[in-house]
């Protein structure tokens, strides 16, 4: 029997767009053949060959917990745990995806990020942000054609600001931690995504 490597996974789900587990069992019965695994995969899945990563679910993954303590050799202060989601387990037990979870859960632990998305953003306190932004504006004699303009580049400062997904990544602020999502979403070709977090610091 032919040996069926991840990488020859990986090409299949690329190739078909389905999930890491059904490559995997076609490429097992099609004996290593590639063409013969691809008809397969569209014989059993091709009513999902169409979805979308985003129409599909996250139900696997891991846990990660980060420690931090600010002086070397002195116990931690802060500690930070954050729940990573993929598709399948093939997925979450790989080196790269537990990497994501730290870097992750580092980031947390340094931005302090209050939500992980702008839907979690409290609507009364985002409503008060935008009120205050148009009274600065006003207040500072700007043109009510630019006050619109000018009050959303508050909001989307305030969320930067303390929404994670939002936030510019702490080791590149280049991107956002959004994009170092869908990055790894394109790799792995399953839909990630951060579903819980929670951070803690001694004394705040």
């Amino acid at each position: 029997m032919a040996e069926i490597t991840a990488v020859d996974v990986k090409r299949l789900r690329e190739a078909t767009g389905a999930g890491m587990m059904d490559c995997k069992r076609a490429l097992v019965d099609a004996e290593g053949d590639f063409d013969k695994a691809a008809e397969l995969v569209r014989e059993r899945t091709g009513a999902k060959m169409g979805d979308r990563v985003g129409d599909r679910t996250a139900s696997e993954g891991i846990v990660h917990a980060y420690l931090h303590a600010p002086t070397p050799g002195l116990p931690p202060k802060v500690g930070v745990m954050v729940e990573l989601k993929c598709e399948t387990d093939f997925v979450a037990k790989g080196d790269a995806f537990l990497q994501l979870a730290s870097d992750i859960a580092m980031h947390v632990a340094a931005m302090r990020p209050a939500v992980i998305s702008e839907d979690e953003v409290d609507a009364d306190q985002l409503a008060a942000e935008r009120e205050f932004a148009e009274k600065q504006a006003r207040d500072e004699g700007k043109p009510d054609r630019i006050i619109d303009k000018i009050v959303e580049g508050r909001i989307n400062a305030f969320h930067k600001e303390r929404v994670l997904l939002n936030q510019p990544y702490v080791r590149d602020d280049k991107r956002t931690v959004r994009q170092l999502l869908e990055e790894f979403q394109r790799t792995s070709g399953e839909k990630i995504e951060i579903s819980r977090m929670a951070r803690f610091e001694v004394g705040a």
